[in-house]
């Protein structure tokens, strides 16, 4: 009897090693997702903070063209010139511009970043997402 309860001792060791190992790879997996999430939602956010600020400089952009092409009807129309008052509009108008291409990605720079994210199913060769573990076009482990 003595034999039994040794061996059930032993076992139910070994099966408390199994389950902490097999929890410890759960919580790795799961720490590796949540780390992957943050990643993601950062990179998220810092892609629309961008967006809403390109958007207000077109805004911005738009309304200054607007005001030049009504201050020189208005000048046009009553016979006058204001020299300066249309260069300041123009140098405004040129400074929203050089903000504006410096918050657009080059074009080159924008299709390296789409090469590097482009991933290929090797089974049927479909652009899959690059975290994706299975093909969405043919179900193949990737």
């Amino acid at each position: 009897m003595l034999y039994y309860n040794q061996s059930s001792s032993k076992t139910g060791k070994i099966r408390e090693v199994l389950e902490m190992t097999t929890f410890d790879k759960l919580k790795g997996a799961a720490a590796t997702l949540a780390d992957a999430a943050v990643k993601t939602t950062g990179d998220l956010a810092q892609k629309g903070k961008k967006q809403m600020d390109l958007l207000a400089l077109e805004n911005k952009l738009s309304r200054a063209q607007r005001q030049l092409g009504a201050l020189v009807y208005a000048l046009h129309k009553n016979g006058e010139e204001n020299t300066a008052l249309v260069e300041r509009y123009i140098e405004t108008i040129a400074a929203v511009e050089k903000d504006i291409a410096a918050l657009e990605p080059a074009p080159a720079a924008a299709m390296a970043d789409d090469a590097q994210t482009a991933v290929y199913c090797p089974q049927c060769g479909a652009e899959v997402d690059p975290h994706a573990i299975f093909c969405p076009g043919c179900g193949g482990k990737l």
